[in-house]
C-alpha cells in the first residue's frame, strides 16, 4: 500500500474517532444542562409520590447532590464556608460535571466500544466485551465504597485532630469539593485494577504468574498513587486508597489465572475437535 493508502485509511480512523467524541460530549452536555437547571420535587398524584424535575437554576440537581453528600460525609462539628463569591457556582458547576460523567459513562463506553471493535478479532472482541461491564460495575462500586464508606470515617479522623488542636474546623465549598470528586474518581478508577489485569492476560500479553512474581512493585505503585492522588496528602487518604488497590491487585491475580485456564481449555477443545 503506498502512502497515500495509509494516509486516507489514517484520516478514515480520525474521523470516526471523531464522529466518536462528538457523540459522547453531546451526552455530556445533555446531562449537564439537565443537572444544572433542574431540580428534583416529589409531586403527588392520585395518593402516590413522584419524583418530577421542575425548572431551578440554584437549587439545582447539583446543589441538591452536594447537600446530600455534604450531610452524610461531613461530621455534625464542621461548617462549610464560601470564602469567595464565585466559590458556590464553581462547586455547583463542578458537581453538574462530575453527575453528567457519571451518567454518561454507559455511552462513553458504548462510543469507544464502536470505535475499537472493528480492528479486533473474533476473540480479542470476546475479551473486550466480557471485561466492558465488569468494569464500569467496578468503577461504579469504587465510587461508591470511596464515597459511602471511607470518606465520612476519613473527615471524622480530620474533625479529631482538629479538636486535639482546639481549631474550628471550617472548609471552604470549593476545598470540599475538589477533595471529595478528586477522591471518589481515584477510587473508582483503583477498582479497575483487576480488569486491567485479566485484560492483558487474556489477550496473552501477561500472565498471572507474572502479576503474582510482582506483587512487591504492585504494593510500591499501590502506595504511590495513593500519594498522588489522595486528596490532602496525608498517611489516612493514602493509605485508605492504596488497601484497596493492593487488595484488588491480589483478586486480579486469582481472575487472571481462571482466565488462563479457561482459554486453554478452549484451545484443548478444538484440538480435540
Amino acid at each position: 500500500m503506498d502512502t497515500e493508502g495509509y494516509v486516507k485509511i489514517f484520516l478514515s480512523h480520525l474521523d470516526e474517532l471523531r464522529h466518536r467524541v462528538i457523540n459522547i460530549v453531546k451526552s455530556f452536555a445533555i446531562f449537564f444542562v439537565i443537572f444544572l437547571i433542574f431540580d428534583v420535587r416529589n409531586v403527588t398524584l392520585f395518593g402516590y409520590r413522584f419524583p418530577f424535575l421542575y425548572p431551578d437554576l440554584f437549587t439545582n440537581i447539583g446543589a441538591q447532590f452536594l447537600t446530600a453528600i455534604e450531610a452524610h460525609v461531613l461530621p455534625a462539628g464542621y461548617h462549610v464556608l464560601t470564602l469567595n463569591p464565585t466559590d458556590g457556582v464553581v462547586a455547583d458547576f463542578y458537581s453538574c460535571m462530575f453527575l453528567a460523567i457519571v451518567f454518561s459513562v454507559p455511552v462513553i463506553v458504548d462510543q469507544t466500544a464502536k470505535f475499537l471493535t472493528p480492528g479486533l478479532k473474533k476473540k480479542e472482541l470476546q475479551a473486550l466485551r466480557s471485561v466492558v461491564v465488569p468494569g464500569s460495575l467496578l468503577f461504579f462500586a469504587g465510587s461508591f465504597v470511596g464515597l459511602w464508606i471511607f470518606l465520612p470515617e476519613l473527615f471524622r479522623i480530620f474533625l479529631d485532630y482538629d479538636i486535639g488542636l482546639s481549631v474550628q474546623p471550617y472548609l471552604s465549598i470549593r476545598s470540599f469539593v475538589n477533595f471529595i470528586l478528586i477522591y471518589v474518581l481515584a477510587f473508582g478508577l483503583s477498582f479497575e485494577v483487576p480488569v486491567f489485569m485479566v485484560m492483558l492476560s487474556r489477550f496473552g500479553i501477561v500472565t498471572a504468574e507474572y502479576w503474582a512474581s510482582k506483587w512487591r512493585y504492585a504494593v510500591v505503585g499501590a502506595l504511590i498513587f495513593g500519594l498522588i492522588f489522595s486528596p490532602g496528602v496525608t498517611g489516612f487518604t493514602m493509605m485508605a486508597l492504596a488497601i484497596p488497590i493492593i487488595i484488588l491487585y491480589f483478586g486480579g491475580i486469582y481472575f487472571a489465572r481462571r482466565a488462563e485456564k479457561k482459554i486453554a481449555q478452549e484451545q484443548a477443545a478444538v484440538i480435540d475437535a
